[in-house]
């Protein structure tokens, strides 16, 4: 279980399926922001497996997080 998501900002993040989705640029109370380029996606805590001190890693795969596209 994740004690600090502030720590998160600025880390890689992973999915489930090993894809590279890109650099986590804010936190709020329930979701961590995601820059991919000029992509945004807005993913919720829940979807955090966990953080292994480089990156943080996501139990769905990049399909999922593609559909989480902040408009």
């Amino acid at each position: 279980m994740i004690q600090n998501w502030d720590r998160l900002v600025l880390k890689g993040v992973r999915s489930s399926d090993n894809d590279d989705r890109g650099n986590i640029i804010a936190i709020d109370k329930d979701s961590l922001f995601l820059m991919t380029g000029r992509h945004v996606f807005k993913i919720p805590k829940s979807f955090v497996e966990g953080f292994n001190g480089s990156e943080v890693l996501l139990n769905v795969p990049a399909t999922e997080v593609l559909r989480l596209e902040l408009t």
